[in-house]
């Protein structure tokens, strides 16, 4: 049987200057590429190894600075069906851990690798590697981005109720933290409406939201803010909650616990949502505190379908940045 695959985003009509050299948050997708990559990804999981010769012979390096599951194992099987081969380097195993700096470690991995990505502390960190690196970087988690995660919660959006255009989301807990910071990014590209529901002391960024209300006047989005759960989740087809106190904020344990404990995703905070909503989060979770077990593993729940689509996106993702970038050198 024969099956249609399929171009990347870069192979489409102008993809190639539409694909960005470096994914390190959302907003470096433009609308029109975004969805793009959602569409390939779509592909890539209804036809896993129908790509598995596109990258034949290249290398990924992923460089590891925090544990990792969804992250590090999506990454190395979607290089592995784009027949390409990933190599986890941990920091203490590189001369990184022996003094050597960022950018010389980089510029030298340039010339062995075909992309990088890095899961980091520090989103500068990401951006110095961006700056010296001659293929392409991809954030694989910074303290202000995870853009892989949007991508894997804005497919797994798509695929329940066939669209984002319009979709009503609510996010419940730390305003400040990665996750909320690129689905903010993804929700103004998708032109989605967003209402963050977090304690005045983890209020989200205000560049950040300008950013996003300027694009959301082009996609036809919105975001607002409130301190009332409540009140974010009326109307609300989507309700994401994420771990309080995340790897880098083990030392605010006992004050985030306090200022975040009106912030809890249970059945009762979903009966006042939509009808329809559906509850998010981007794991690991603290069952009984962000979110009750109910809920996880509820008939609401889409948080398996995000976690399983963090393969397929991080496959359309490897492809399209690689196939641009051989483009670009060639």
């Amino acid at each position: 049987m024969t099956h249609l695959i399929p171009a990347s985003v870069a192979d489409r009509p102008g993809g190639n200057g539409d694909v960005p050299d470096h994914l390190l948050r959302v907003s470096d997708l433009e609308p029109g590429t975004l969805a793009a990559f959602l569409d390939l990804a779509a592909a890539m999981k209804q036809e896993p190894l129908g790509w598995e010769r596109s990258l034949h012979g290249a290398a990924i390096g992923c460089v590891f600075e925090k544990p990792s599951t969804r992250t590090r194992v999506s990454l190395a099987t979607a290089a592995h069906r784009l027949g390409m081969r990933a190599l986890v380097l941990n920091r203490d195993e590189l001369q990184l851990g022996h003094g050597e700096t960022l950018s010389d470690t980089t510029r030298v991995l340039s010339s062995f690798l075909d992309a990088l990505t890095m899961r980091t502390f520090a989103h500068e960190n990401v951006e110095e590697m961006a700056d010296v690196a001659t293929i392409p970087v991809i954030n694989a988690l910074s303290d202000t981005h995870h853009p892989c995660q949007s991508l894997a919660d804005l497919l797994a959006l798509r695929e329940h109720f066939g669209t984002l255009a319009g979709l009503r989301a609510a996010f419940i807990g730390d305003g400040t933290s990665n996750t909320c910071n690129s689905f903010l990014e993804a929700c103004a590209a998708s032109g989605m409406h967003l209402v963050i529901a977090t304690p005045p002391e983890y209020e989200t960024d205000g560049d950040l939201l300008r950013d996003a209300r300027e694009l959301m006047a082009r996609t036809g989005g919105s975001v607002t803010l409130t301190t009332e759960p409540v009140d974010a989740v009326a109307g609300a087809q989507a309700v994401y909650a994420e771990v309080w106190v995340s790897m880098d904020k083990h030392h605010e344990r006992a004050e985030r616990t306090a200022r975040l404990a009106r912030y809890r995703v249970d059945d009762e905070l979903l009966d006042h949502a939509a009808e329809d909503a559906v509850a998010l989060h981007c794991l690991p979770a603290v069952r009984g505190q962000e979110i009750t077990s109910e809920v996880l593993d509820g008939p609401r729940s889409l948080v398996w379908n995000q976690a399983a689509n963090r393969l397929p996106t991080a496959q359309a993702v490897l492809h399209s940045l690689i196939t641009a970038s051989r483009r670009r050198a060639s």
